[in-house]
């Protein structure tokens, strides 16, 4: 029984941590993205960057539609001054979204949880797929926990991995014999 006990408590320590450095992750990100969109906002010349900042930073926490809602509100409020002020920011919001996606997140992500950053991006497109919105915010930390699990069933059995057998070449008899 403490056996078991002990396993299970370092399971749930390395989940604990693992949600932890998510969380942290999350907040990291979206500061990094109020930060940007500030200072590029207002670049831009937009007149209202600290706040569309702010709006940025907070709506990132809501996957697709908190960036998309920041765009269409930044750049209705950059074309009221001017068509090519509103172009410029919808290419901003464009390039960052590209960066933020598929080159900023998943490094920050890994390096709280420690996933490739493939790994994160597959795992939001199979949550999007699976679960539609929902499945995109439970991807990342689903696929984290499965991971940390995976590890301890690892440890437990004293395997490399599930497909270890699999690749090691088999001992010929006629080679034993000899």
């Amino acid at each position: 029984l403490g056996d078991w006990r002990t396993r299970v408590e370092s399971v749930m320590t390395d989940i604990n941590a693992t949600l932890t450095a998510y969380t942290r992750a999350q907040l990291i990100s979206c500061m990094l993205i109020g930060v940007i969109c500030t200072i590029g906002f207002y670049l831009l010349g937009n007149n209202y960057a600290l706040l569309l900042g702010i709006l940025a930073a907070v709506l990132e926490m809501i996957p697709l539609i908190g960036p998309l809602t920041v765009a269409v509100i930044a750049v209705a409020i950059a074309s009221l001054e001017s068509g090519y002020e509103g172009l410029l920011t919808a290419v901003f919001l464009g390039v960052l979204r590209i960066a933020q996606d598929y080159v900023i997140y998943p490094r920050i992500i890994r390096e709280g949880i420690h996933l490739h950053p493939l790994a994160v991006i597959l795992s939001v497109l199979a949550g999007e797929q699976v679960a539609g919105i929902a499945g995109v915010f439970i991807a990342i930390p689903l696929v984290a926990l499965l991971t940390v699990l995976y590890k301890h069933v690892l440890e437990h059995t004293d395997s490399r991995g599930l497909f270890t057998g699999l690749l090691e070449p088999k001992e010929n008899k006629e080679n034993a014999d000899i």
